[in-house]
């Protein structure tokens, strides 16, 4: 059975009943009373009306009903429509219905219920008194027909919508793109009774329930304390960089005045001569040996001469950090030879009780040299 013959009962309704396909937002069957209820000047007008301008919100209703509808439900609801531009409150009932085709569509049985709607609108009035979103309805021109209590407190009672902006181009950008039927959002900097903020703004054409006209509702939602927290995030990531950057430069010129103080030298083949300049303690003595027989291995180094002429101090702890240095050279499989040492640090090793058995220990570091040629001749 076609549409037409499973609702002709109900074509002589008082109840406006219409069938809505959901898929083309178009009305594939309506009764009399449907066709007054929209203002339609005859059945194929109100047909031939292109409903897909209706708003995301709108849509998602309709999606949830038709969900409910696969499970063998039904639904009831108040709207709010607007036949020829004026608005009309409706007590709404749908369930679903089979089109011509085999696809899915929606019956709607609605009822005028101006009291549902009193009480929908009194409760979206102390929804909106509550909320900390500043909200603001605007007409065609940008005047202000509704603030909420939070955009009262933040902008006052009498300011013009573009004086909220520290770039008052943006309000008429956001105005612009609401005439064109566009939802608009952005960050702004805005003036409020508290000083200047940050917001995020978004703006988007909306029906006037009380004429029907096309209005601009305006959201603000303050995001100064997160902007300044994301901001002190950045400024302490960029000082985490620097500190990172100077710790490397740092390194960069420890390794450098290292390379200056201890340098390790070729003086002959297979032979690698360290003179030491300046304090010795752990975690030098660590670094020097670290590079030194590094070197040992890559250059395949034979004899290592350790000139002490220039180290500053001698104690026992100086006197150790030497002794395991020439242990490191012997495992190797390299000849340590010994220069420079001062009487002050022979008598460091001595109370250190350093093994130095089988060490050459010479005055300079030229009879190191020389030494070194002897034994490989």
């Amino acid at each position: 059975m076609t549409l037409d013959e499973r609702l002709a009962a109900l074509a002589s309704s008082g109840l406006a009943t219409m069938v809505l396909d959901p898929d083309h937002m178009r009305f594939r069957w309506a009764n009399a009373a449907a066709v007054r209820l929209w203002n339609a000047a005859s059945l194929e007008e109100l047909f031939s009306r292109d409903l897909s301008d209706m708003s995301q919100a709108t849509r998602t209703r309709l999606a949830g009903y038709m969900a409910r509808f696969r499970q063998g439900h039904t639904a009831e609801d108040t709207w709010t429509v607007y036949p020829g531009g004026k608005p009309v409150a409706l007590k709404a009932f749908f369930s679903g219905i089979e089109l011509d085709d085999g696809r899915q569509g929606i019956l709607v049985h609605a009822l005028s219920d101006a009291g549902a709607s009193e009480a929908a609108r009194s409760r979206s009035v102390e929804a909106l008194r509550h909320s900390s979103v500043m909200v603001t309805l605007l007409d065609a021109e940008g005047g202000v027909l509704l603030h909420n209590p939070a955009a009262l407190r933040a902008f006052g009672e009498g300011a013009p919508f573009e004086e909220r902006f520290v770039d008052r181009a943006l309000a008429r950008e956001l105005l612009a793109a609401v005439s064109e039927g566009q939802v608009i959002s952005r960050e702004a900097r805005v003036l409020t009774r508290e000083g200047e903020r940050w917001h995020v703004v978004e703006a988007r054409p909306v029906p006037d329930p009380a004429t029907g006209d096309t209005a601009t509702l305006v959201q603000h939602t303050d995001q100064t304390e997160l902007r300044a927290a994301e901001e002190t995030a950045e400024a302490r990531a960029r000082l985490v960089a620097e500190l990172a950057g100077a710790l490397d430069l740092v390194e960069e010129q420890k390794q450098e005045i290292l390379a200056l103080s201890a340098p390790i030298l070729e003086v002959a083949t297979g032979t690698l001569a360290l003179p030491m300049i300046g304090a010795l303690d752990g975690g030098r003595s660590a670094e020097i040996g670290e590079r030194l027989l590094r070197a040992i291995v890559e250059r395949r180094s034979r004899c290592v001469i350790l000139d002490l002429t220039g180290v500053a101090t001698a104690d026992a702890a100086v006197a150790e950090h030497i002794t395991q240095l020439v242990r490191s050279i012997r495992l190797l499989g390299a000849r340590p030879i010994v220069t420079g040492v001062r009487a002050e640090l022979a008598q460091a090793f001595v109370e250190a009780g350093a093994d130095l058995s089988g060490v050459d220990l010479l005055r300079s570091l030229r009879e190191g040299i020389r030494a070194s040629e002897r034994r490989k001749g």
